[in-house]
């Protein structure tokens, strides 16, 4: 079981920030495996106890291991992560524009990646870790991350975000991927084109392809936190045209079939203490 705090960050950073996160567990020594499919989001994690966890290959066989590090949206599957032992995570979930916003890096650069933080901040990872790991509580950590975030989303020297694509995503956050793109282009005033550019130039993917992943993700998630619904539920309660179509996304974005995914890398159960939502 995954004990889980969320907290939201402060109000300059909501646009980009959906929340800070403090996950609690003890995987023993055998060990959990997390699949690493298709997300929508980016993630900065901070390894406060147990120090690090193991990246996998699709086939679950470890490869490598990764501590502190910035975690990009994904377009399709980046195997997995084994966590074994006790382990207290802190982590920045950030809306698909946030990095970009903040740290003035284009997205683009960024998906399909799993980079340390020391190459991303430099010395300040090893400086908010130590920070982390002595506050006594998620309220104190986010206070932390508040006052370094803003910082760097101060000292961009231009606005390297539009607010209209900032708009639009979150639109898409909001229901759940399950929107027409043509109106959503209309709804923040550009042609269709103009839309499907500038939102690939900022998000790092076209607009359809992010609203399909983020549908997936949060069928995905539905799945992991309500067992005994039918995956045929889970498919009409996201707007699928049928189970087929559902099928195949779980297929593009994770290498499985919906079986096949939750049998190979079973979902450990998420105590949400307190949760934010979209």
């Amino acid at each position: 079981m995954v004990t889980t705090l969320q907290i939201k960050p402060n109000e300059l950073l909501q646009p980009f920030i959906t929340c800070y996160a403090l996950r609690e567990f003890d995987s023993g020594t055998e060990g959990v495996l997390k699949p690493m499919f298709a997300v929508h989001e980016s993630y900065m994690t901070f390894f406060l106890k147990g120090h690090s966890c193991k990246l996998c290959d699709i086939e679950g066989i470890p490869n490598d291991t990764v501590s502190h590090a910035l975690v990009s949206l994904f377009t399709q599957s980046q195997g997995g992560t084994l966590y074994q032992g006790e382990h207290r995570i802190f982590s920045v979930q950030f809306k698909c524009n946030g990095v970009t916003a903040i740290f003035g890096v284009p997205q683009g650069l960024l998906v399909n990646s799993i980079i340390p933080l020391k190459d991303f901040l430099g010395s300040h990872a090893f400086s908010l870790a130590d920070q982390l790991m002595e506050a006594p509580n998620i309220a104190a950590m986010g206070n932390i991350m508040d006052i370094y975030l803003t910082s760097r989303l101060l000292h961009q020297h231009t606005n390297v975000h539009n607010p209209a694509i900032c708009a639009a995503s979150n639109l898409i956050l909001k229901n759940y991927g399950i929107i027409n793109i043509s109106s959503l282009a209309e709804y923040v005033n550009m042609s269709s084109r103009n839309f499907e550019r500038r939102f690939t130039d900022q998000v790092g993917m076209p607009p359809k392809l992010y609203a399909r992943i983020t549908r997936f993700f949060t069928a995905i998630e539905n799945k992991a936190q309500h067992p005994n619904k039918t995956w045929t539920e889970i498919a009409h309660q996201y707007n699928y045209f049928d189970q087929a179509h559902f099928i195949r996304d779980v297929r593009e974005f994770s290498y499985r079939s919906p079986e096949d995914l939750f049998k190979s890398t079973p979902p450990v159960p998420e105590n949400y203490v307190t949760k934010v939502e979209y």
